[in-house]
Parts: structure tokens; C-alpha cells; sequence
């Protein structure tokens, strides 16, 4: 057999051209729009009242009072910008425009009855701007653009005008906004103003700081560039300045040199794994979402939070960090898009006193760390911000597991050293201020399982608290640290009460079964992504089936009349499913996740867009064609799995370059139902083991490689960092004891010195 290359030989363009989306009718609503961005600012296109909105977003635009004002949503909201009106000349007919995925731009054609208008549409990826240019033919050339901001409020509704509504407030969210909340106060109003061919629209906060808009318009022969950009400065007041100064640059480069710089950030960015699938429109889904990855998370700009840039307003003009934040991440790390993920590594490092001072009683801020449940970008928000979240507590370990994949599909010890263990530390030290033990058994006083309720023993935290335990003694041992709480860390792992289950399989907590339609599947971490129960693990089937099925059936409709919500069910529960080996009934949630999303392949929860439905797909996949979990409670590092639940119906599939935990690069080929062969790079000369359905594997590398059989379908494999080896063999069902013999005879020998 001959080696597969080192890298797919891939046609990218040619690829990713047949999952571009084509429009031909002009898309009507936000739920249509082709969208961009480059993790910090965004734009959508869509009609409205007979003309075309350029509606543009900022990530990080939030305002910035304090609790005086509320909880977060009232006092620190994200706000919506505005949007620019192309009125034409004529009456919009139709279009014929494509989204290039390779190019991330809009191109085509917009028909009115008075002529054309050839367009092209990006957001930059390295410089904060929106690029629109504008061909009209001889009928359009008086079109006109007009900007048309959003008020600089809260979307969400509830706060009081009178002392009726001050004492229903204080009733839901907390006793100590009785007295102390202040009246509601408007941000001052906006205001237009010309910096020499810059027009900046300046939006200056009650609490300090600005956002700005800054538009310019370019016209060289027929063809008009519209270059809009937004700023935001806190506290200083010098967002106008910079926006205008981010426009005067643009401005100045050279167009096509500025274009193919856009370009090659995306070009980069694709090839860094590959997947293909034999089902087509699933396929085309994959990569519209690992667009939209692309489009909205970037070390040093933005994380992909709960609208996930596009934000349109409603009840939710936050980051929620008890499932959306974390989930929304997940599909990242096997990806090999690191990038995508580290921000917020980096933002838990930088906003470290936000998370000590957010601590109550205030004693506790010594030795713990609490994240809140809806916070703005820099995860600002106590404790008794929001006396409904008082006792969820899991937020912050939960987010710091996220943190946990970033490390460990990079092995980068440092990132562990500095952030993540002190953070983690401080996060599992509030466990251990709720912690009780009787009759030998730890327990945690009642804590709030998200979207449920408060339930002593609660499922949510006793698997974050164990986990977390596990995490801390592994980490002490890797990083040389002796640590005075090792022992402590160690009565918990052995001594916490046992995850609470019944007939329906694990509890919300000890005294509450679960609910059947529940939309966050917080009671099952233990399963997913947390694996401290799994699939190899003897006694545990019953359980995980039960709690599985009960997930897999729901429909997510308990919140108070709200539509069902299956992506956001299906966005968890298929991930449980692969986990346990279940391709065929992953498929089939993959297929109603596909059936809620909009045309544009967003998905929405009360109006606004919530991202982690729309990528959650992506994970799914992904742990369909490689695995690579360990067990917590084990030393030893799990092995990587190489299609390991797929669906039966998927004969023919191949992926470049998926990562794993252990900083390992894999790549693999099926083909009629036989695994042809596997590709092993070791990023960072961790420990190798494989699981996979070849028989009889050979190595293929550089030198002789040992491959040591450790069971059946399970081996360990000699191979340093750098390396790169390919498995290959017969995939033709179960060898006879004497192929196995000579293959353990032949692994011993291979393995000698």
C-alpha cells in the first residue's frame, strides 16, 4: 500500500466551492442573510422595507454601570449598532449573489427595474473594516447610502419606573435592590460628526467610555467602495478617533494588495484539518460552521459567545456561562483551531480579579474564585448580582474545562501552570466551602442546576467537583507542585457522595428526578464532555442508556411555553450518544438540529440567534471519526479512537489532520466500511495509544516504530515528538486466536530493546 501524503491533496477552492451558499431571491430578515466577520466586528445584508440593510455589529460593545443598575443585563448589556440603507434607484427585483467560503465575500448581482448592481461584500479579516463595493449600471448611479443607528439600551426588558416595579425587581433578582438601585438613566444620545472625509456617528456611555461608527465612501470610475468600521474605548473616550483613523488607513492601502491580505487569513485558515462526509448536505453544513468559527472567535479579539457576534437584541445581551459559552466551544479543539479556542484561555487570566472579587461571603475571596452566570466580555459579575443564580456555582470549573481541551490538545504546560491550576484551585475551593461530610460520605449543601432548580447533591456540581479534584492531583503530579491541598483532593475523589440516579437515570439532584424535557443536559457532565462515567467503565451501561434515552427524546420545551427546542437539546445529547458508541441515533439528532436551523444555517432561541445550536453539529461530527478522552480516575491516557461511532449508512469517509488530546495530528481513511489506514503526528512526544479496527496494523515512519498490542483493537505506539507514522492492515472483522498470537508475538518483539 502506498502512504497517504502528509497533507490531503486537497483542492480548497474547489471544495469548499460546492458548499457555498447561492442566493437567488434577496434574503428578507436576519434569518436569510449571508453574515461575516473576523472576530470582532460583523455584517449582515438583508431587505427591509424595499431596501438593502448593511447591518454591522462590534463583539465587545457593552455598557459599563455598575450593580447600581441590576445585573447584568441591565447594567453591562451588549448593544446593538445599527445597520446602513442602500436606497436604490429603482425597486429591488432580485439577485443572483454567491458566499464564496474560500474567499469569505458576498459577490454577484442585485436587479432592480432600473438596472443592475454588481456587489462585493466582506469584512477584513486583519483590519477592523466592513468593505462594500458597489457597480451600478447606468440606471442605479444615483443610489445612496444612509445610516440609521440603534439606541444605545438594553434589550432586555423589566427594568422599573416606579416603586411598584422597584419592588417586583428586588423580589426575582435580589432584596438589595430595593434600596440601592438607581433610577433608570439613558445614555446620552448620539451624535454625527466629520472628521475630514470620515463621517463618525458617536455614542458616548453614562458610565464612561464610547463606541463609534465611522463610514467613508471611495468612488474610482463606476464603482463606489463603501468602508464602514467600529471603535470602542473604555474608559477613555477616544473610540471616534480611533475610528476614524482605522478608516483613513484603509483607505490609504492599495486595493488589491489589501484584498489578497483578507484572503490569505482565510486560506490559511481552512486547511488546517480536513473532513469529508458522504452525506452531502451535512458536509456543507461542517464547513459553513467551521466558517462561522473563523467568523466569530479569535485569540486577542473576541470568544464566541451566546449570539455569537450577530447579536439582535432580545432577552439575552449577555455571555451565558452555564452551557452556551462552553458548549460553543467544543467543536474547536479536534478541529486543530486552537486559535478559535484561546481566547478564552486568555480572558480567565486577565480578568482573574473579576472572577476573585465576584466571590461572596467576601471571606472566601482569600482562596476561591466564582464566575456568574450572564456576564459581558471581561466576566465581570458577583455573586448576589442575580439572587436567582445565587447558588450556581458551577460556572466557573465548568468554563475552566474548556480551558482543560485547550491544554490538553496543546500538552502547552505553561497555559496549565499559570491559568488554568490557580484558576481551578480557586474554582474547586468554593466546592469545598459547601462541602459537608456525614456517615463518611462528602456532600454539597443544595446548589442550582442550571435551568432546573437548587437540589442538594446536585448532579451538575458533584461531577464538576469531582472532576475538578481529578484534574488538580493530575496537574500537581505533571507541573512538580506539592501542594498542601493534594490530601483534600483525594478525600473527595474517594469519599463524594455517588452521583444520584433513578428510573430515568441520573438525577438533577438527590430528591429530584430529571426533567423530560430539559434543554440544558447539566445533570449529565459526568457522561459529557466530563467522561468520569464512560462507556469502559463495567456497570455504567444501564445508567448512561437510561440517562440517554431520556435526553435523546426531549425536546427542551420546559421553559415556561417557550418553542421546543430540539437543536439546543440535540447539541448535548449527540455528543452523549457518540460517546457511548451510538452513530446511528447521533445521525439522526444531526438530522434535527439541520431541520430548526434558518436558510443562513443560524439558529435562534426567542428571537435572537444562539450560537452554540448552530455549531454544534460540528462536535458531533467530529467525535463520530475520532475520540480521544481519558478516563479522570486513570493515570494513563486514553486512547485515541479512530471511528469510533459512525453511522452505519457512512461507508466512505475521510479527515486530515483532526487533533487530539496529547497533541497528537490524525488522519484517516474508510472506504466500503474498512479503515484503509491511519496517519499518527506527535505535536508534543506525549504517550501514543490507538484504538482502531485494523488487523494485523503495520507501521510505516521514519525509523522502525514498536507497536505494542495491549488488547484486541487497542495499541501503544512508539513515536517521538515531531514524528509522523501510518497504520495500515486488513479491516475484515475478527482474527482467529492464532492471527492474534503472532500479532502479540510479533508486537512483544518489536517493543524489546
Amino acid at each position: 500500500m502506498t502512504a497517504p501524503s502528509s497533507s490531503p491533496r486537497v483542492d480548497w477552492e474547489r471544495f469548499l466551492e460546492q458548499h457555498d451558499m447561492h442566493f437567488l431571491s434577496l434574503p428578507q430578515g436576519w434569518q436569510e442573510a449571508p453574515h461575516f466577520g473576523n472576530a470582532m466586528v460583523g455584517s449582515m445584508l438583508y431587505m427591509q422595507d424595499g431596501a438593502l440593510l448593511l447591518e454591522v455589529f462590534r463583539a465587545d460593545v457593552c455598557d459599563h454601570r455598575d450593580e447600581s443598575y441590576g445585573w447584568t443585563a441591565y447594567s453591562r448589556p451588549h448593544f446593538r449598532i445599527g445597520c446602513f440603507r442602500l436606497e436604490t434607484v429603482g425597486t429591488p427585483t432580485g439577485c443572483h449573489l454567491r458566499k464564496s467560503l474560500w474567499n469569505a465575500e458576498l459577490t454577484g448581482i442585485i436587479t432592480t427595474d432600473r438596472g443592475e448592481i454588481a456587489i462585493r461584500h466582506l469584512v477584513h479579516s486583519d483590519d477592523m473594516a466592513i468593505v462594500t463595493e458597489l457597480t451600478p449600471s447606468t440606471g442605479e448611479r444615483g443610489l445612496t447610502w444612509s445610516w440609521h443607528p440603534v439606541e444605545a439600551t438594553t434589550t432586555r426588558n423589566g427594568y422599573p419606573s416606579d416603586e411598584a416595579s422597584r419592588r417586583l425587581f428586588a423580589k426575582r433578582y435580589g432584596q438589595h435592590y430595593l434600596d440601592g438601585l438607581k433610577p433608570a438613566t439613558a445614555n446620552p444620545a448620539g451624535r454625527l460628526q466629520q472628521q475630514d472625509n470620515v463621517s463618525v456617528w458617536v455614542q458616548d456611555l453614562l458610565a464612561g467610555g464610547q463606541y463609534a461608527t465611522a463610514w467613508r465612501e471611495l468612488v474610482e470610475g463606476e464603482t463606489r467602495t463603501h468602508i464602514a468600521t467600529i471603535a470602542h474605548s473604555y474608559p477613555a473616550t477616544n473610540a471616534a478617533e480611533q475610528a476614524g483613523a482605522t478608516l483613513q488607513h484603509c483607505g490609504s492601502l492599495e486595493r488589491k494588495a489589501w484584498l489578497e491580505r483578507h484572503r490569505a487569513w482565510w486560506h490559511d485558515y481552512y486547511p488546517r484539518s480536513y473532513v469529508s462526509l458522504p452525506d452531502r448536505p451535512l458536509e456543507a453544513l461542517y464547513w459553513q460552521t467551521i466558517y462561522r468559527y473563523g467568523c466569530c472567535s479569535r485569540a486577542g479579539r473576541y470568544y464566541v459567545d451566546t449570539s455569537g457576534l450577530w447579536f439582535q437584541g432580545a432577552q439575552w445581551p449577555y455571555s451565558t456561562h452555564d452551557w452556551n459559552t462552553q458548549s460553543a466551544h467544543w467543536g474547536v479543539y479536534a478541529a486543530n483551531r486552537l486559535d478559535q479556542g484561546a481566547e478564552i484561555v486568555r480572558r480567565l487570566d486577565t480578568n482573574r480579579q473579576n472572577l476573585i472579587d465576584a466571590v461572596y461571603p467576601a471571606e472566601w475571596r482569600d482562596d476561591s474564585a466564582y464566575l456568574h452566570l450572564a456576564t459581558a466580555g471581561d466576566f465581570r459579575g458577583s455573586r448576589i448580582s442575580d439572587m436567582r443564580y445565587h447558588d450556581c456555582v458551577g460556572c466557573l470549573p465548568w468554563l475552566l474545562h474548556n480551558a482543560w481541551w485547550q491544554y490538553r490538545f496543546s500538552m502547552d504546560d505553561q497555559m496549565l501552570r499559570d491559568t488554568i491550576y490557580p484558576l481551578l484551585r480557586r474554582s474547586i475551593n468554593l466546592y469545598l466551602h459547601l462541602a459537608y461530610e456525614a456517615d463518611g460520605i462528602i456532600h454539597l449543601q443544595p446548589t442550582y442546576s442550571p435551568e432546573t432548580g437548587v437540589y442538594g447533591d446536585a448532579n451538575f456540581d458533584l461531577a464538576l467537583f469531582k472532576w475538578g479534584c481529578h484534574i488538580l492531583l493530575w496537574s500537581s503530579k505533571r507541573l512538580g507542585i506539592d501542594d498542601p491541598l493534594t490530601r483534600r483532593w483525594k478525600e473527595v475523589v474517594d469519599k463524594l457522595a455517588p452521583f444520584p440516579e433513578d428510573h430515568k437515570g441520573f438525577m438533577l439532584g438527590a430528591d429530584q428526578t430529571a426533567w423530560d424535557d430539559h434543554r440544558h443536559l447539566s445533570h449529565m457532565l459526568m457522561i459529557y464532555p466530563l467522561y468520569l462515567v464512560n462507556r469502559e467503565q463495567a456497570g455504567t451501561e444501564d445508567v448512561r442508556s437510561r440517562s440517554y434515552d431520556l435526553a435523546d427524546a426531549g425536546a427542551g420545551a420546559e421553559s415556561g411555553g417557550m418553542e421546543e427546542l430540539v437543536a439546543m437539546v440535540q447539541t448535548h445529547a449527540g455528543p452523549i450518544g457518540t460517546a457511548m458508541g451510538k452513530g446511528n441515533r447521533a445521525l439522526d439528532g444531526l438530522k434535527r438540529i439541520q431541520s430548526e436551523l434558518h436558510p443562513n444555517g443560524l439558529w435562534s432561541c426567542g428571537g435572537n440567534p444562539c450560537i452554540e445550536s448552530t455549531v454544534g453539529l460540528v462536535n458531533t461530527i467530529q467525535d463520530m471519526l475520532l475520540q480521544s478522552w481519558s478516563d479522570p480516575a486513570l493515570d494513563a491516557p486514553g486512547p485515541i479512537r479512530v471511528f469510533p461511532a459512525l453511522p452505519s449508512e457512512w461507508q466512505d469517509v475521510e479527515f486530515h489532520d483532526l487533533r487530539t488530546e496529547g497533541a497528537f495530528l490524525v488522519s484517516a481513511k474508510r472506504a466500503g466500511g474498512r479503515t484503509v489506514w491511519i496517519r499518527i503526528k506527535s505535536l508534543a512526544g506525549e504517550p501514543c495509544r490507538i484504538q482502531t479496527d485494523l488487523i494485523s496494523p503495520t507501521v510505516q515512519g521514519t525509523r522502525d516504530h514498536a507497536l505494542v498490542a495491549l488488547s484486541s483493537d487497542r495499541y501503544e505506539l512508539d513515536i517521538l515528538q515531531g514524528e509522523s507514522i501510518v497504520l495500515s492492515g486488513e479491516a475484515t472483522g475478527s482474527q482467529t486466536s492464532s492471527e492474534w498470537s503472532q500479532l502479540c508475538s510479533l508486537s512483544r518483539q518489536l517493543a524489546a530493546p
